[in-house]
């Protein structure tokens, strides 16, 4: 019985030690990126009337979709409207959703968040690794620097408290839109909803 116990004392060691070798192993091959505290993804004077907030998915098709719808409100009501993005991956039916929200983070970094974020939708559902770092040098970022940050996910607690933010708001869907704090039930009138709320209607 004793001996028993020794080496079952031998084989859960032995599991412990494995197991964190393993751990630093996967830490230390991961590439170094500093901690840097980018701005939030907002467009538009801060002074603007309306503040038009996005939960958003890079995965989604009818994101894609209500990208086009975006673009126009913004063309029409240029500095009356501050847009601000915030990431909702849906993982479950998205696997690659979150990937490219730490992607769009890591440009950010390097202030290129919007054009990142277009050039996303235009290339959606392209979103290995290879792609995303391809996008990076497609639109002049530091592509060793991008790399660095996505390989290393040193975005995740960005893109986490963006989804915690939608899941208090109990958003289920995307894309979820509100306009200065009031939920917007058909995005794809968001424009007319827009034009209704500065005539105060």
């Amino acid at each position: 019985m004793e001996r028993s116990n020794w080496w079952g004392g031998i084989i859960v060691g032995l599991l412990l030690v494995g197991g964190v070798s393993w751990w630093f192993g996967t830490q230390i091959n991961k590439p170094f990126y500093p901690i840097i505290n980018s701005p939030r993804p907002i467009k538009g004077p801060a002074q603007a009337g309306l503040l038009l907030e996005e939960f958003s998915d890079f995965q989604c098709p009818a994101c894609k979709a209500a990208n086009s719808v975006v673009i126009e409100v913004e063309q029409t009501f240029g500095d009356r409207l501050q847009l601000s993005y915030r990431h909702f991956p849906l993982i479950s039916i998205h696997p690659q959703a979150f990937r490219a929200a730490l992607a769009a983070e890591c440009a950010n970094d390097q202030g290129k968040f919007w054009e990142y974020h277009d050039k996303l939708f235009e290339k959606q559902p392209a979103f290995s690794s290879s792609d995303l770092i391809g996008y990076a040098g497609d639109l002049g970022l530091d592509k060793t620097k991008f790399a660095a940050c996505l390989n290393s996910e040193a975005k995740t607690d960005v893109v986490r408290a963006d989804m915690r933010e939608g899941d208090k708001r109990q958003i289920n869907a995307t894309p979820t839109f509100f306009l200065n704090g009031q939920k917007i039930s058909d995005w794809t009138k968001l424009k007319e909803i827009i034009q209704g709320k500065l005539l105060g209607s």
